[in-house]
């Protein structure tokens, strides 16, 4: 995969570095929870509704940020994003009270629309004849960055302010990408037809089911890496956080490697059948098996086969099957992947509540009744793709 005659190679390398932002802003708020309790004069509990707000600004703007990157263009969308991400982590230090800082919360889910609508297309478009694997790689760069996630906090203690120094860098270098991808070129949105001719859009079966994958994959890690702390310690593991370690080189060296298969013909498809289900054989491992040292296993499989990169592959292949479209149909994904944000995390809440000690267990056949579904929803779309060749044959 190389940048072709590395004419956009400031752009790509720029979107890269906006992905390894977005895995160190993942919970850099929720690491300094009582800093920001006392600068907004709020509690705990404030504080993660802010964290909340984030994703419900990202629900009510998906499906508006995909169609304005379509019309008005990659490099406007990304510099919107950029900029709104900085008004974020550098308003969160400035907001005098909780609501001021919730509406910037909002903010921030609608800065990470923008984002998605503008870097992930950019992305295909840069790297044509090798559309999924620039997408996964912006999973593994998100991956390194929840890695770098303790060097930044580390950083900012060395510093001498914590959370301030964090959080003000953050927003300067979202703003230096602001400005360097308003400068840097972009290739042609559109790859297929083009835009005077009217391309006739099929949204079938197949397309639909894909769009639902943006909720099962997303929600088959979010339950894992939200739940499994319970679960470990009701299997005796004194130290639950050793398998988030254990998940997250699964996560990336899955990656890797299903970049490297994909280059070697295997099609993303098959990976979207096969990799729930495998991931939900090692939660029934988990489930029948009250070892410890299952737990570790269950959370490799985890990594490997639901962190690997399951919803940039869905929204690679959505994005290829609509090229003159792709930052809209993606955002349909991107709603349901928004939407597992906090439905799934909700309904295991309420198991929780209604089950008590139970509930971990409960929760993982939860999973695996997802898992399940992603991998019917796959089968689905290979077989309305395999209806459409055979017509066309």
């Amino acid at each position: 995969m190389s940048v072709k005659k590395h004419q956009y190679a400031a752009t790509a390398s720029t979107v890269y570095f906006s992905y390894f932002m977005m895995g160190i802003g993942m919970s850099l708020l929720a690491q300094f929870k009582p800093q920001f309790a006392s600068l907004w004069h709020s509690s705990i509990s404030g504080v993660l509704s802010v964290v909340s707000a984030v994703g419900i600004g990202g629900i009510v703007s998906i499906l508006i940020t995909g169609p304005i990157s379509d019309h008005f263009g990659r490099r406007a969308s990304a510099v919107i994003g950029h900029l709104l991400w900085a008004i974020y982590y550098i308003g969160l230090l400035y907001a005098p009270n909780f609501a001021v800082a919730y509406i910037i919360g909002i903010l921030g889910g609608i800065a990470n629309s923008f984002l998605n609508a503008s870097n992930f297309p950019a992305l295909m478009e840069i790297f044509p004849e090798s559309a999924s694997v620039a997408g996964l790689m912006s999973k593994f760069a998100i991956n390194i960055g929840q890695f770098c996630l303790p060097l930044a906090i580390l950083l900012g203690t060395a510093l001498g302010s914590g959370y301030r120094t964090v959080f003000m860098l953050a927003g300067i270098l979202y703003i230096v990408m602001a400005l360097i991808l308003a400068f840097s070129p972009y290739p042609d949105q559109v790859t297929g037809p083009k835009k005077q001719e009217k391309a006739k859009h099929d949204f079938n079966l197949g397309v639909w089911s894909l769009v639902l994958m943006g909720f099962t994959s997303t929600a088959a890690f979010l339950l894992w890496i939200n739940t499994y702390q319970e679960l470990a310690k009701s299997y005796g593991i004194a130290n639950p956080s050793s398998l988030q370690s254990v998940y997250a080189v699964g996560a990336s060296i899955a990656v890797l490697f299903n970049s490297f298969i994909i280059k070697k013909g295997v099609k993303e498809i098959d990976i979207l059948i096969w990799y729930p289900l495998l991931s939900a054989a090692g939660l029934l491992l988990a489930y029948f098996i009250n070892a410890p040292q299952i737990l570790y296993l269950t959370s490799l499989a985890v990594g490997f086969f639901a962190a690997s990169g399951l919803y940039q592959l869905g929204q690679s292949v959505l994005g290829q099957m609509y090229p003159d479209m792709k930052a809209t149909v993606q955002s349909w994904g991107g709603f349901f992947s928004a939407f597992a944000n906090f439905a799934i995390i909700q309904l295991a809440a309420s198991i929780t509540a209604r089950t008590g000690a139970a509930a971990p267990r409960l929760i993982l056949l939860l999973n695996v009744a997802n898992m399940l579904v992603g991998t019917a929803l796959a089968f689905v779309v290979k077989r309305v793709d395999q209806k459409k060749q055979g017509k066309a044959d």
